[in-house]
């Protein structure tokens, strides 16, 4: 069952800390390197001083990044900086935006839900309702956000989930809301607005906990943040406030909710041959080749629209790729343990019958790749400069890279629903939930 409740979040107060814009930030691993002076230069108040405080020399169990940011944390209540709303609430979280020339609007809501573990199983009798993840995740230390919570008992950075309202009984809530005036306004460099509304009628406030009651929610985004909140919990059985956690729910059904590609750059193989992948590859699919990537790109688009099941690649030898598979009969031989939804994935397909099965890169060797490069696979997100980027990554050294097209919404529902996850950086929902807005103190 999903239980959610309305809480009393801290907020800044801008009378003493200064412009909202200077304070709020993306999420804590979006910020690295030179972004993070950046921005703490913007700001005393800014969130990077607490949630990507920096080790220093001379750090002790007793003096170190995490209780610097207790003591950043403690001081803007104690200046009124940072200041707990009066009464519980629910808040509209929207966020304007823009995706190839379109502008777009996604919304939910913030609020706490009560901690359940990941569900395996579908109830012997009734509906599901409960926790889902979507995807594997890379082998990742959640020590360091554990540590954070455990110094400053807050829950500061969102956890990104969705949910089914097809008959969009809780957004027409949330949609009468945003008619008040926001009590949060920024626009951030990118050009994303975000607004946040309160919510606090007693009878919205009532509806939206017994509407959700019969749902289920499928994490988006924040997986490693979840598991860091069931790790607090665990460790504080008898605290109330630490069986919940700070949640945005966007429904399903928003039309602002857009899943943009991963592309996947290979690199490090020993004895890679683009001649010899080329062969490979022509075994299962049917090869277009090209001179430049926007008709490789305007092919894979077609195919997609058609439901077909298609992949760029760039090998550096001149040409532009698009590979589209003939037969699906062969994933049921790879897969044969899988439902169809999860068989029918595009990055099932290319992890399965491409990486492993052509190129060796196994799930071992899989799970050395990150975000940020190395290991044999690296991911880069299609948005920006990111085609161009992965092409020159080629260029300078790498082995290939493969372009995808978005994972549909329905495609993370079915897999979800079979309680089945989908292979790592399936998804990237853009845009992301920002840090700031509203902050839950546990103690």
């Amino acid at each position: 069952m999903v239980n959610v409740k309305p809480f009393k979040a801290f907020r800044f107060d801008e009378t003493i800390a200064g412009n909202l814009s200077n304070l709020v930030t993306p999420p804590y691993d979006i910020i690295k390197g030179d972004m993070i002076d950046r921005f703490q230069s913007m700001s005393e108040y800014n969130m990077a001083w607490i949630i990507k405080n920096k080790p220093e020399k001379g750090d002790s169990s007793s003096n170190n990044q995490y209780t610097r940011a207790k003591e950043h944390f403690t001081k803007w209540i104690s200046k009124g900086a940072l200041k707990q709303d009066d009464t519980e609430s629910f808040y509209v979280y929207g966020q304007d935006f823009e995706i190839d020339g379109k502008r777009l609007f996604r919304f939910g809501f913030i609020g706490l839900m009560e901690l359940e573990e990941f569900a395996k199983e579908a109830p012997s009798s009734g509906k599901f309702v409960g926790v889902l993840q979507h995807e594997e995740t890379l082998p990742k230390d959640i020590e360091d956000r554990l540590n954070l919570c455990r110094s400053c008992m807050a829950n500061f950075g969102q956890i990104f989930v969705i949910y089914p309202d097809h008959e969009k009984k809780v957004d027409t809530i949330l949609e009468r809301n945003m008619k008040n005036h926001p009590v949060g306004d920024v626009t951030d460099n990118d050009g994303i607005r975000h607004r946040l509304w309160r919510i606090v009628e007693s009878d919205d406030l009532q509806a939206i906990i017994k509407l959700m009651k019969e749902k289920y929610i499928i994490i988006a985004d924040g997986h490693h943040r979840y598991k860091t909140a069931l790790a607090l919990s665990k460790e504080n059985p008898e605290l109330e406030s630490a069986k919940y956690r700070m949640l945005t729910f966007v429904s399903i059904s928003n039309p602002g909710l857009v899943v943009l590609p991963t592309h996947r750059v290979i690199q490090n193989l020993k004895d890679f041959s683009g001649e010899g992948l080329l062969k490979d590859i022509k075994e299962y699919f049917d090869l277009n080749v090209f001179t430049s990537k926007e008709k490789m790109f305007e092919l894979l688009n077609k195919k997609f629209k058609e439901g077909k099941h298609s992949f760029g690649l760039f090998i550096n030898d001149g040409n532009y790729y698009a590979l589209t598979l003939r037969d699906m009969k062969i994933m049921n031989s790879l897969l044969p343990d899988k439902s169809l939804e999860l068989r029918k994935l595009d990055v099932a397909i290319l992890h399965t019958l491409i990486l492993d099965k052509m190129l060796g890169i196994d799930r071992e060797k899989l799970a050395q790749g990150t975000m940020q490069g190395g290991g044999y696979v690296s991911y880069i997100k299609g948005i920006g400069d990111a085609v161009d980027e992965s092409i020159q990554s080629v260029k300078n050294g790498a082995q290939a890279v493969f372009f995808m097209n978005p994972t549909r919404v329905q495609e993370v529902e079915a897999v979800s629903k079979n309680f089945e996850v989908m292979p790592q950086k399936s998804t990237f929902f853009q845009p992301k939930v920002w840090t700031g807005f509203t902050i839950n103190k546990l103690l």
